[in-house]
């Protein structure tokens, strides 16, 4: 069996080479709940397992009770997940229903299985209850503990068992959920996963200077987006307004420059203008962030990871 960890919010800012480092292949992170929350670190966990060459998928705890709310939570989740690339992603259905929920669940996945590969997260009880066999269309995420094989209910085997949901991992505070995936279900991924282009790494230690020489960050600068890395932008982005100069806003314009929405000469550089607020704003509306223009760790995500 293959070990994992799924993570949330709750967890908190997480070192996911930690994880690794305890023989973990796998993470599974939060991305959505109903239809307006969205977990804050869902970008920045998908994208630090990546670079560690771990399998990646998202998560979406549910409150739909019908199809409707069904395909509303299910193009929320879609409008979320996609700019992170996860390799597989999840229906976790627990909430509270009455009779059977098969056709509205599937409502759901069929829908999000248009981004990736998509499983289903339940234990035996619910299955039981709310559930029937055309609902094994997809692969089963059980969540069973203190039993020595889960019980499937329905499938004849399961493609993730999350076995205790008081694991422990060395240097990681508090309680994490602990997972076994089966083989078959690890071995249809890709796992040398392309590693990330060196001009993207040397992006990021140009940021991580200009952080130190702007803003004193005392960051290494090694080209990886570590705790500290992040915790220092988040210490900047209520600073990061309009009149702003720093080299870190150059390095935020060159950004837009390559990706399109800035074109040469059009803004002053070193300098958060008008130009630029628009520029990001309007990569925000695109990657379904919140239009503000304030540099917060979502907008990041997008820098750090293209």
């Amino acid at each position: 069996m293959i070990n994992g960890v799924d993570i949330s919010n709750l967890n908190g800012l997480v070192n996911i080479n930690l994880i690794k480092n305890q023989g973990n292949s796998f993470i599974i992170a939060k991305a959505t709940e109903g239809s307006t929350f969205i977990d804050k670190y869902y970008n920045y966990n998908i994208k630090q397992a990546k670079d560690l060459e771990l399998v990646a998928g998202a998560y979406h705890f549910a409150r739909f009770q019908n199809k409707s709310k069904a395909i509303e939570e299910a193009d929320f989740f879609k409008s979320i997940v996609l700019g992170a690339k996860p390799d597989f992603v999840v229906l976790d259905i627990e909430q509270q229903v009455s009779g059977d929920i098969t056709e509205v669940c599937l409502t759901f996945l069929d829908i999000i299985s248009t981004v990736a590969p998509a499983l289903i997260y339940c234990n035996p009880s619910y299955i039981k209850a709310h559930l029937n066999s055309n609902i094994t269309k997809y692969p089963l995420w059980i969540a069973h503990y203190e039993v020595s094989s889960p019980s499937t209910v329905l499938w004849a085997e399961y493609a993730i068992w999350q076995y205790t949901e008081k694991g422990e991992i060395l240097g990681i505070s508090g309680y994490l959920d602990l997972n076994y995936m089966s083989e078959v279900f690890y071995n249809s991924f890709d796992t040398n996963q392309s590693v990330k282009p060196s001009t993207l790494i040397e992006q990021i230690k140009a940021l991580q200077y200009n952080l130190n020489i702007d803003y004193n960050a005392k960051l290494t600068i090694d080209g990886i987006v570590g705790p500290a890395t992040m915790a220092a932008l988040k210490g900047i982005q209520d600073i990061i307004i309009k009149g702003h100069r720093s080299h870190l806003v150059l390095w935020i314009q060159q950004k837009l420059e390559q990706y399109g929405y800035l074109k040469e000469n059009s803004y002053t550089q070193m300098l958060y203008d008008e130009t630029t607020f628009q520029a990001v704003t309007e990569l925000q509306k695109n990657w379904g962030r919140s239009t503000d223009g304030v540099l917060k760790l979502q907008t990041w995500d997008i820098f750090l990871s293209n």
